[in-house]
C-alpha cells in the first residue's frame, strides 16, 4: 500500500512521475526567465525575489505568508522581508508584467481561436 503524502512538492501526490518534475522546473525557470527583465530598474534587480515567489506559488500548500514563503524555498533562516519588499514595495512596474502576460495570451493560438482562460485567485 503506497503512503499517502501531503507534501505540497511531492510528484506522486499529483500523478506526476518523479522525473517529470525535473522538466517542469525547466520550464518554470524559462517562464521567469521571460519576465525577468520587468523585475529590473536601473539601480535595482529584483528578479531573483521574483524567481522565489514565483517558485512559491507552486510549492506553497497553506500558511501563505512572506515569511513562510522564504522558508520554503531559501531555507529555514528566511524571514521573508526581502521578498515581501520585492512585491510590495519595490520600484519595478506591475504594469510591464500585465502588459506582458497580456500579450503572451493574445498570442496563444487557442484563446485566438474559441479558447477561454479563467483566473481563480480565491487561493483556497
Amino acid at each position: 500500500m503506497q503512503a499517502i503524502t501531503t507534501d505540497c512538492g511531492d510528484a506522486q501526490r499529483w500523478g506526476l512521475d518523479p522525473a517529470f518534475i525535473s522538466q517542469l522546473t525547466e520550464e518554470l525557470q524559462q517562464v521567469w526567465q521571460r519576465y525577468q527583465t520587468s523585475f529590473q530598474t536601473r539601480t535595482h534587480d529584483g528578479s531573483a525575489k521574483a524567481w522565489i515567489y514565483l517558485r512559491w506559488l507552486l510549492t506553497m500548500d497553506d500558511h501563505r505568508t512572506f515569511a513562510n514563503i522564504a522558508r520554503r524555498v531559501q531555507g529555514v533562516e528566511a524571514d521573508g522581508q526581502e521578498v515581501q519588499q520585492c512585491m510590495s514595495d519595490s520600484p519595478w512596474q506591475a504594469r510591464a508584467v500585465i502588459r506582458q502576460v497580456q500579450a503572451e495570451l493574445a498570442a496563444t493560438a487557442e484563446v485566438q481561436h474559441g479558447g477561454v482562460l479563467l483566473v481563480d485567485e480565491s487561493a483556497e
